[in-house]
C-alpha cells in the first residue's frame, strides 16, 4: 500500500506552498534553502536531505506559481517562453544520511519573475509499512535592480477582529516592482508584541496577512517592515464580527498524523 502527498494545485499560504508532514516520517527529508531571491539572474544551488534509513528517488520538475490575495498559493505551469531554466539534474538517488546538490542557472526575458523547483522524494515508509511520495518546493525569485520604494507600497487597511482575536491588514504594491515585506509587528501598552511571518509584495497586487492578537486592550500600532523603509499605522478599526463554528469533523479518522511546516514564498 501507498499513500502519495502530492503537489496542491491550492495551498494555504502565510510561501507558501506548504508541506504535508504524516506521522512524522517526512521530517527526515529536507531541501534548503526553501525560498532564495536574487537581482535579475540566478546562478545557484539547492541541497536535498535525505535524514532517513531509506534509500530514496528524487525527481525534480520546475513549476510556475501565483499568490492570491488571502496569501493562497496556485501551482502553474512554468512560463519557458519568459523564464529560462537550466538545472544540473533532474532526477537521481539519494541514500541514507546523504546530501545532494542541485545547481542552477535561471534568467527571465523581464523581471521580476519567480517560480519553484518541486523535488518528488519517493521510498520512504511509515512505521507500518506505508509508502510515502513527498514533495518540497525550493522557491526562487528574480528581482529587478531598483528594490520597492516607500511610494510604492500602502497600508489599505487594518482590523481587529475582536471575537476572532487576530488582526487583518491589507497592503497594496500599486508599482511594476517585486518587494519582501520583512516582518509584521503589531504593538499595545502593557500587550506583548505580537510579529507575523515575512510575506512577497507582487507587482501590481494586494495581500492580506493575519496575525493574532488575544491581548483583551485593542491593538495601538502596526508597522511593516520592507527593506530600507517601514509603514505603519495606528487607524486599526474594531470589526466585532462573531467567529465562525467550528468546522464539522470528517466523515472518517485519517490514516496518519499530520501537521504542516510552511516555507514562506
Amino acid at each position: 500500500m501507498s499513500l502519495a502527498v502530492p503537489s496542491r494545485h491550492r495551498a494555504p499560504a502565510a510561501l507558501v506552498l506548504a508541506i504535508v508532514v504524516l506521522a512524522g516520517s517526512l521530517d527526515a527529508q529536507s531541501i534548503s534553502p526553501p525560498v532564495v531571491e536574487f537581482r535579475e539572474k540566478a546562478s545557484a544551488s539547492f541541497n536535498v536531505t535525505n535524514e532517513s534509513v531509506f534509500p530514496l528517488t528524487v525527481v525534480l520538475q520546475p513549476r510556475g506559481f501565483r499568490v492570491s490575495e488571502e496569501g493562497e498559493v496556485l501551482i502553474e505551469p512554468l512560463d519557458t517562453t519568459r523564464i529560462h531554466l537550466s538545472i544540473s539534474a533532474l532526477s537521481f538517488r539519494l541514500q541514507p544520511r546523504q546530501t545532494y546538490t542541485v545547481f542552477y542557472d535561471a534568467k527571465a526575458d523581464s523581471v521580476p519573475a519567480w517560480f519553484t523547483i518541486w523535488a518528488a522524494i519517493t521510498g520512504a515508509r511509515t512505521a507500518n509499512g506505508v509508502n510515502i511520495r513527498v514533495e518540497l518546493p525550493h522557491v526562487v525569485y528574480l528581482n529587478q535592480k531598483q528594490r520597492l520604494a516607500e511610494s510604492d507600497v500602502r497600508i489599505v487597511s487594518a482590523r481587529w477582529f475582536r471575537q476572532q482575536q487576530k488582526v487583518v491588514v491589507e497592503v497594496e504594491n500599486s508599482s511594476p516592482r517585486l518587494g519582501r515585506a520583512q516582518e509584521v509587528e503589531v504593538t499595545a501598552a502593557g500587550a506583548a508584541a505580537v510579529r507575523g511571518a515575512p510575506f512577497p509584495a507582487f507587482p501590481g497586487s494586494r495581500r492580506r496577512a493575519t496575525l493574532p492578537w488575544t491581548a483583551a486592550q485593542p491593538p495601538e500600532r502596526l508597522e511593516i517592515k520592507f527593506e530600507g523603509f517601514r509603514l505603519e499605522t495606528t487607524a486599526i478599526l474594531v470589526d466585532d464580527t462573531p467567529a465562525p463554528p467550528p468546522a464539522a469533523p470528517p466523515d472518517s479518522a485519517p490514516t496518519a498524523a499530520r501537521s504542516d511546516s510552511t516555507p514562506r514564498p
